[in-house]
């Protein structure tokens, strides 16, 4: 088992999500979260007091939205390879995707464990 943790644009998040589910990755939690990463928070603004320099302003953080799916090792690759292709633009600001190992899981209302307990 895998945890899949995805930082996206908010505005791709609905399209991510139904993709996953075409692939089979039915279950995950999205939350809004706020970051920066190579593009340090800057954001591209129009052209300002009729400057012929583009403007940028400086944001602290940026809003993104954050995936996190936990999944069978068969899953990985199919769930990886659909988040790219709905969310790769090549500009800064497309996201980051982290897989991590899973060592055990537990469905609480029942008490299984493993596999079984995240179909």
């Amino acid at each position: 088992m895998k945890e899949v943790f995805a930082i996206i644009r908010p505005g791709k998040d609905r399209e991510t999500k139904k993709a996953l589910e075409k692939v089979g990755c039915l279950t995950f939690t999205s939350v809004r979260v706020h970051g920066r990463g190579k593009q340090r928070g800057l954001r591209y603004s129009s052209m300002a007091n009729d400057s012929a320099t583009p403007q940028f302003v400086v944001m602290n953080f940026l809003p993104k939205k954050m995936l996190y799916l936990v999944v069978n090792d068969r899953q990985v690759k199919a769930c990886v390879q659909t988040i790219i292709r709905v969310n790769q633009t090549n500009q800064y600001g497309d996201g980051k995707i982290f897989v991590l190992g899973m060592k055990d899981i537990c469905r609480i209302r029942t008490g299984e464990r493993g596999e079984v307990a995240i179909r």
